[in-house]
Parts: C-alpha cells; sequence; structure tokens
C-alpha cells in the first residue's frame, strides 16, 4: 500500500468511525431524554441509513418488576403497525390472483349485512368502508375469541358510519376482516399463513402473534402512566387480530424494511398501489393508502404508520426522499410515544424537518392567529374561553388527562414567540399551523375553526 492511498484510507477511516457515532450519541441522549420525562420504562430503536443498518439500541426496563433490559431482540407489540404487514399479505395474494382489491367483501366473506354490499377489499384497506371501528365497543374482548362468522355477526348491528367510499375513518374493523380474507382466499389460518408467506421468508423469527397464552421468549411488559406512577396495563385486552396484534423486534423490523426495498418479495407494482394515496367518491386524494399513511414532512415524503395497544407504542417511519428509515417501540402506552422518538431521531439525520428550519409566513388571517395565541396563553393555565373555543373542543380540553398535558406544556414556560408557519387540510378541514417557542422547547400547533369562527381543532402536532 502506497502511502499516499494508505493516508487517505485513514482519513475516511475516521471519518466514518467518529461521524456515525456521534450521530448514536446524539441519537442515544435524545432517547433518554425522552424516556425519563415522559416516564417511558423501556424503548428499543433501529435506523436504516441508505440500506444499512447504521444503529440499533435499547434502554430502560422490558420488565419493570424483574429488572430486565430492553434490548434490540426485546418483542414489543407494535399494534397498527401491524395493518402494513397484513395489507402485504392481501398483496401477495393479489399477485397470485386469488383476491381483487376491487371485488366486493361479499364474495370472500359469506353472511355480510346487507349495508355492507358496497364495500370493497380496497375500502378495507384504506378505511373508506364505513364499517364502524369495534375497538372502544363491549363484546369484541381477546377472552371472547370470537371467530368470523361471529365477529361479521356482531359487527353487523352497527350500521355503516358513512356511504362507503364518501370519506376516510379509521376502523380496526376493516382490518380485522382483511385477515378473515386472507383466511378465506389461502385456505389457511391467518397466523400459519403469515408465518408461512412473511415471517419466515424474511428471516423475522421474533415475530408472532402477541396472545398472552403463548409463551415469547424476551417478551416486554406493558405499563400505563396513571395519576403519577407507573401501573399495569388493562388485563381485559381488546381483540385486534390482523389489525395489530404482531408483536415484533426492531431487529426484525430492519429486516422488514430490506425487504421492502427489494423486489423479491412484493412486485413494484403492489408497493407502488400501497404507496399511493387512496381517492374518495369525489376524486379528492386522501394522505393513506393499502396500510401505510402516505404524507410528507416539510416538503419531504413520509411513508409511515403508527401503533398503539394497551401498554405499547410503535412507530415506523420510511423518509423517502432521503432514504432513512426509523423504527421505535416502546412498553408505555401513551398515544404517540413511539412516534414522537421516531420523528425526534430522523430530525438528528435530517436537520431540515426540525421545527427550528421553520419560517414564518405571512398570515393568511390575522384574526384567527390572534384568537390561537390568546386561546394557547389560556390553555396552559386550564381556562378555556367559549368565545374562543367551541363547546365540544372545551370538553376535550377539560378531562382529567388533558389538564395533566396542559401542566406538562406550562412546565417549559410561556411562549415567547408565536409565529403562523403554513396552513392546509386535515381531515377535510382547513388548518392552519402556528410554531410557538418557549424557552426551553418548540411546539407546532395544528387549529381550525368552524364557521362561527371559534376554534374548534387545537392540536399538538409537534414539539422539539
Amino acid at each position: 500500500m502506497n502511502r499516499k492511498f494508505a493516508s487517505v484510507f485513514v482519513f475516511f477511516f475516521l471519518l466514518f468511525a467518529f461521524a456515525v457515532p456521534a450521530f448514536a450519541d446524539e441519537v442515544d441522549d435524545y432517547v433518554r431524554a425522552v424516556m425519563q420525562e415522559r416516564h417511558i420504562p423501556g424503548a428499543a430503536i433501529a435506523v436504516v441509513k441508505n440500506g444499512r443498518v447504521v444503529k440499533t439500541a435499547g434502554y430502560g426496563l422490558a420488565s419493570v418488576e424483574f429488572n430486565v433490559p430492553a434490548t434490540p431482540e426485546t418483542v414489543f407489540e407494535i399494534g397498527s403497525v401491524s395493518k402494513q404487514m397484513t395489507a402485504a399479505g392481501i398483496m401477495l395474494l393479489v399477485e397470485e390472483g386469488k383476491v381483487n382489491l376491487d371485488e366486493k367483501i361479499s364474495k370472500y366473506l359469506p353472511g355480510t349485512p346487507e349495508s355492507w354490499q358496497n364495500v370493497t377489499v380496497r375500502n378495507l384497506l384504506t378505511h373508506t368502508s364505513g364499517i364502524k371501528s369495534y375497538t372502544g365497543l363491549s363484546g369484541f374482548e381477546l377472552t371472547k375469541r370470537l371467530n368470523r362468522d361471529e365477529f361479521i355477526k356482531a359487527l353487523s348491528t352497527h350500521p355503516l358510519d358513512f356511504e362507503t367510499g364518501s370519506r376516510y375513518q379509521y376502523s380496526n374493523s376493516g382490518y380485522n376482516l382483511l385477515g378473515h380474507i386472507i383466511e378465506a382466499a389461502s385456505g389457511k389460518n391467518y397466523w400459519d399463513f403469515m408465518r408461512e408467506r412473511v415471517f419466515r421468508p424474511l428471516g423475522m423469527d421474533k415475530t408472532a402473534d402477541r396472545d398472552p397464552k403463548y409463551i415469547i421468549k424476551n417478551r416486554a411488559t406493558g405499563y400505563e402512566w396513571q395519576n403519577g406512577r407507573l401501573v399495569g396495563r388493562d388485563y381485559d385486552l381488546t381483540d385486534v387480530f390482523a389489525a395489530g396484534a404482531i408483536v415484533s423486534t426492531v431487529a426484525d423490523l430492519a429486516k422488514w424494511e430490506a425487504a421492502l426495498r427489494g423486489d423479491n418479495f412484493l412486485k413494484k407494482e403492489s408497493k407502488a398501489q400501497m404507496w399511493t394515496p387512496v381517492l374518495l367518491n369525489d376524486g379528492k386524494p386522501y394522505p393513506y393508502g393499502l396500510g401505510w399513511r402516505v404524507s410528507e414532512i416539510r416538503g419531504r415524503r413520509l411513508i409511515a404508520h403508527s401503533g398503539q395497544t394497551a401498554g405499547f407504542g410503535a412507530s415506523f417511519s420510511r423518509f423517502v426522499d432521503d432514504d432513512l428509515t426509523v423504527i421505535a417501540l416502546t412498553n408505555l402506552g401513551e398515544i404517540g410515544m413511539g412516534t414522537l422518538l421516531a420523528t425526534g431521531i430522523a430530525k438528528i439525520y435530517i436537520p431540515a424537518i426540525s421545527l427550528k428550519a421553520m419560517k414564518a409566513q405571512p398570515e393568511t388571517d390575522a384574526k384567527i392567529s390572534k384568537a390561537f395565541a390568546t386561546a394557547l396563553r389560556e390553555r396552559l393555565e386550564n381556562k378555556f374561553s367559549p368565545d374562543l373555543l367551541t363547546a365540544e373542543l372545551i370538553r376535550s380540553l377539560s378531562t382529567e388527562r388533558a389538564k395533566s398535558n396542559h401542566q406538562r406544556l406550562a412546565a417549559f414556560g410561556a411562549a415567547k414567540n408565536i409565529v403562523f408557519v403554513g396552513e392546509g387540510v386535515s381531515d377535510g378541514k382547513k388548518v392552519y399551523r402556528y410554531k410557538a417557542e418557549t424557552p426551553r422547547r418548540i411546539f407546532l400547533w395544528r387549529v381550525a375553526v368552524n364557521e362561527e369562527g371559534k376554534i374548534s381543532e387545537m392540536a399538538l402536532e409537534e414539539e422539539e
């Protein structure tokens, strides 16, 4: 090796050796800080950059009772991240000609009610069926172990929430029905099909059914944060089946990411359909594909899905334009913890999506901006003006859970700088976005108003 080549080799080796750990250390610091602030017992993450796994790590405890550390091999419930896998199972059958996305589901599922006559497989995949989501309803607990016919019969008593295809409304019912369609079209039990066609071929040997009756090595325990302390999750679980009953590890989900990057598992055409926003009956697109949310963040494409079950939170986020995938799993049931971790980690690798990079835009409605600034200050003091907010919003902000969150936000100090950063459409409504800076944190708020000019939505989208 000549001296010049050796010098160049050493330079690039050192550059790589020190650059990657620098990111890694920053990720570690961020994850640990969020876990401490949000009382997350344990977490595991994986980062895939340009097709290469650049970081996997576990933090905290998989079991608080037994003081077992979380690792990249810890098995977490992934909740609705399961939906992309169920959708992939459907697409495998589509490729084989056994399922047609635009076929009525009655072809595959006998005993469906007359009200479902126009529901297609695609409607189930895109949450546009109008079938009521059973989660939150009684009678669908795991202990009941409803079979297909019993599930359809129990669900049939509820009318459609809206005309099929007219709008999007998240429905776990649709994905349970997709699990039954997989069974009908393949002739196999859903779990057997997923093991034989998805998990085993991709080497995802830790990915399985969450059912408590199974002994799963390295399974994490789920927790909730209630009344200022950590508690065990509710044991009376809803049966989420093909909608969200998969357990996995970040190591296995990195293999899932690798399969999505190649064309040996699913054809390019199948993935293109999965990652294309659905068109509603009026021809307008909605940012959800087949088991994936299809959106953007600061002008960059984001294909992602979060997951939430009792005691667990998860996120699988593909930042397409930057060829970055971030996977985050937690054993705390607080909504949004997986996404919070994944988004924060992504910002370390992609500074352009940080809230710090967002610039103020010319106001489109100064009256709304003024109302929001006042409403935000009052909200952090648990004060709600009926002159500014709708009665429905006031009710949602007056729960003990909401008030506890207001106190958490208020602890970061008063908003010194509130600026309008853009507008858009969310769930069919025009929304306005504001960046609010405090001495210790930056927040991104989404605001909507009703016809009377009152604020009907004031949601915290991001913080950093």
